[in-house]
């Protein structure tokens, strides 16, 4: 009877290991909050494996975006073409300024919902420290300290805008190397894919640290938690539609490109259905890149710009991490004022260059995003529990951008048939 047992039991921990991350996360969130309501104040003893999640996406974060902007930039003018090089400006160009304005739109929605409101988490460790933090930024400041003193000494303390910008310096230098610079840029390749590696295993231990958060946090303030949540939620999608609806379809490729708008959004239909269904803007790729070309972007610069989309562009990203910095600071009580959410602004623009095509990049870029607003991190755990629904509304706007952007570029170019009504795509 007991190998029975214990049989049943290595059967159901099998196929709770076969399942995929998404599934695995919901049940550390589900189980992590009837334990918090079961136990109640005595749940607090799982905070440390929220703890220790946050520590393993610290750990991960430096290295990560190092390897990973290095490697894009230097990857962007492989080959040493100078057709490729101004159209990869461009698209980099429209991808950052176009991500920048879809914060500004998410910390609208987010303020005018007041997305953390109606339940207050104790902060954890100084109160004041944090509410000092996230309130001592000066624009000068930061933009002096963005330089660092020392690489070395950037890295060592997760000086992520530092980083960035000597991550950019040392990617364009490798490019004015030529084919000399081919030994550094397979470096980065491989230091990108070994930390890519990395990031799948310790995303690996997000439902466990998603549980002991939960079971903390709903031990100590209910199921009140649950109403930020929605808020946020809203939010995201709310914002998201209007930056579709509006911005992209509307201002970029009605107002700049001269295509209809609401032709554009019915060929980016099933593009936008299936990046929806799927939340994979790698996966979307075949269907992005036909409904382009038949929208009258030339094949060049589709064939680079909707490809490099999918890696670094995160307009619907940057929406979800300017709702998620507020909803953190609100739920923790830390009053953000205009200059941190600028310089959220700042941060999440630099970072979307490295983080878009790597595994888990949601949490990955809120680790970045909430460190430079000076706010705990162990609001990356509780974002995790809804990360796949935040995740759906986000990546549309990804895709959408990546097909404006290539229409955008064909336009500046003078290669787009702005007449044309169907492409036949292999």
């Amino acid at each position: 009877m007991g190998e029975k047992k214990a049989e049943e039991k290595k059967s159901l921990f099998k196929k709770f290991m076969e399942m995929n991350l998404f599934t695995k996360i919901m049940i550390g969130f589900a189980v992590g909050i009837i334990a918090g309501l079961i136990l109640r104040e005595e749940a607090a003893m799982f905070a440390f494996l929220g703890t220790i999640l946050v520590n393993l996406l610290q750990m991960i974060v430096a290295p990560l975006i190092f390897c990973v902007i290095v490697g894009a930039i230097a990857n962007v003018g492989k080959g040493n073409n100078k057709k490729l090089g101004r159209i990869g400006l461009k698209t980099v160009m429209w991808f950052l300024g176009t991500t920048a304005f879809a914060i500004l739109i998410g910390l609208f929605f987010a303020n005018l919902l007041n997305v953390g409101t109606g339940v207050t988490i104790p902060t954890p460790g100084d109160a004041t420290e944090v509410t000092e933090a996230a309130e001592g930024f000066s624009v000068m400041d930061t933009i002096v300290n963005i330089v660092p003193v020392s690489i070395f000494e950037a890295l060592a303390e997760n000086s992520l805008l530092s980083i960035i910008f000597f991550a950019l310096l040392l990617g364009f230098s490798t490019l004015a190397l030529g084919e000399s610079g081919e030994k550094v840029r397979d470096f980065f390749n491989t230091g990108q894919k070994l930390m890519t590696r990395l990031t799948e295993i310790v995303l690996e231990f997000t439902p466990i640290g998603v549980f002991g958060l939960m079971a903390d946090v709903v031990g100590n303030v209910g199921l009140d938690i649950l109403f930020p949540y929605a808020k946020a939620i809203i939010a995201l999608f709310l914002a998201c539609i209007l930056f579709i609806v509006i911005v992209q379809a509307g201002v970029l490729v009605g107002g700049v490109v001269k295509i209809s708008p609401i032709r554009f959004l019915r060929e980016m239909k099933d593009a936008m259905a299936f990046a929806f269904a799927t939340c994979s803007s790698v996966a979307t790729l075949p269907l992005t890149l036909k409904a382009t070309l038949r929208l009258g972007a030339d094949e060049d610069t589709t064939n680079f710009a909707v490809p490099l989309g999918s890696v670094i562009n995160m307009n619907g990203t940057a929406i979800y991490q300017a709702v998620s910095v507020i909803f953190v600071a609100q739920i923790y009580g830390v009053e953000l004022s205009i200059e941190t959410q600028l310089m959220v602004m700042l941060t999440a623009t630099l970072a979307s260059i490295g983080t878009a095509g790597v595994p888990g990049s949601g949490l990955i870029m809120s680790v970045i995003v909430l460190q430079a607003a000076g706010l705990p991190l162990e609001g990356v755990a509780l974002l995790a529990g809804i990360d796949r629904i935040m995740n759906m509304g986000r990546i549309v706007p990804n895709i959408v951008g990546d097909a404006a952007t290539a229409l955008l570029v064909s336009k500046s170019e003078g290669t787009l048939d702005v007449n044309l009504k169907e492409k036949k795509v292999g």
